[in-house]
């Protein structure tokens, strides 16, 4: 394991890691509006901070200091990270489709309205998958 590869993809979230006996602790600054799933905060390996930012809440993750506990800390962290920009990249997708569909709506007359529909190019997968890889794309059209 790198540390530097390891700590890469969320050190912009790092505020501190301490080492507290035969343990490490990844203090983890994350947008107050950010969800972090319970799961995560329930098994007595996490301790809430009060962050030097109020629009931050703070994190501490501690896990034993041994390579597993690390990996899975540094994993759920991760995971914390993916789940949230994931959900700001799709509610961006969500206002910028809506403002298409009420530009449509006010460009074009009822009649070419009725026709409105939805294709997609891909099945649309189960909506409560953690794994999806964001390639499904899909078109709006107005039918002729």
């Amino acid at each position: 394991m790198s540390f530097y590869k390891e700590l890469q993809p969320f050190v912009e979230y790092v505020q501190s890691i301490r080492k507290l006996k035969n343990y490490l602790s990844f203090d983890i600054k994350f947008p107050s509006k950010w969800s972090i799933p319970k799961s995560y905060l329930e098994d007595g390996q996490s301790v809430a901070f009060e962050p030097d930012d109020s629009n931050h809440r703070g994190i501490s993750f501690v896990s034993a200091f041994d390579e597993v506990s690390i990996e899975q800390t540094i994993s759920k962290i991760t995971k914390v990270i993916k789940i949230n920009k994931e959900k700001e990249l799709k509610e961006k997708l969500f206002k910028q489709v809506i403002d298409q569909l009420k530009n449509t709506f006010e460009s074009n007359d009822i009649e070419k309205l009725k026709g409105l529909y939805f294709d997609f190019d891909n099945e649309i997968p189960n909506l409560n998958d953690d794994e999806q890889d964001g390639s499904e794309s899909a078109s709006i059209e107005l039918a002729q």
